[in-house]
């Protein structure tokens, strides 16, 4: 399924970044590597059409990341759609003068970028490398040729905005509307809803997040996290480990 030339890398000017410049085709009767796996098993790349998963494929090229850099930059052009193949990843976004909310933690399988590429607007959030991280990255070139040469491929693209502006529009209504228990559930459902989304699973599923990053994503002290997850547990939805959390 996958063929790899010859690899060049090169130091990036963008700090923490390494770009390897592999040129990936589609064989058929090839095997699946394990990359065209994981994206396959996930929901919006699975379901695209065949052809319009090898143009994306064939018109990508891998990236790697150290921990700590900033993949993208919130106010920024967006480079192109990634998807994340290895390591994990924070979606953050200013809030006032010097802090930051965290949004999503990203694992393997989650793509992102889409609503620059599509807009062709400024970054509306950072995405930083919590881990070493590899990805593949479709350039905003590689993408504005696909849908010149063929209109009717736009629509596939866009459907992964409309799914995450969905999920956007419930959170608006939802933060300060609903007590603190149901907001920390209604997250740790979306949380185990887009890695399952991710992965193609089904049942329970384990998010890898730590409490702090929890607490700061619901916006509640750890003091308050901690009451507020015991009391999930006992009520069967979840099952609290070091650093993740089985949603049941």
């Amino acid at each position: 399924m996958r063929t790899v030339a010859p690899v060049t890398t090169v130091r990036s000017p963008l700090a923490g970044e390494t770009a390897r410049f592999d040129v990936i085709t589609v064989g058929a009767g090839a095997p699946l590597s394990p990359d065209m796996q994981l994206l396959r098993r996930g929901r919006w790349f699975g379901a695209l059409p065949a052809e319009i998963q090898s143009l994306v494929i064939e018109r990508s090229v891998t990236r790697s990341y150290r921990k700590g850099a900033r993949i993208i930059h919130e106010g920024a052009p967006v480079r192109g759609l990634f998807a994340l193949l290895d390591g994990r990843v924070h979606v953050v976004r200013r809030v006032g003068e010097s802090d930051e909310a965290l949004i999503h933690v990203g694992e393997p399988g989650f793509w992102f970028g889409e609503h620059g590429m599509l807009s062709g607007r400024v970054s509306i959030a950072s995405v930083v490398a919590t881990s070493n991280v590899q990805t593949l990255l479709l350039p905003v070139t590689e993408f504005q040729r696909i849908v010149a040469d063929d209109p009717r491929y736009f629509p596939s693209f866009a459907a992964l905005l409309f799914e995450r502006y969905a999920t956007v529009f419930r959170y608006a209504s939802e933060a300060r509307a609903v007590p603190a228990e149901d907001w920390l559930w209604t997250r740790l459902q979306d949380l185990a809803s887009i890695r399952r989304n991710d992965a193609r699973i089904q049942g329970p599923i384990d998010i890898t997040v730590s409490q702090a990053e929890l607490a700061t994503m619901v916006g509640v002290s750890r003091q308050t996290l901690c009451m507020l997850l015991g009391r999930l547990q006992e009520r069967g939805r979840i099952a609290v480990g070091y650093k993740k959390i089985r949603v049941l």
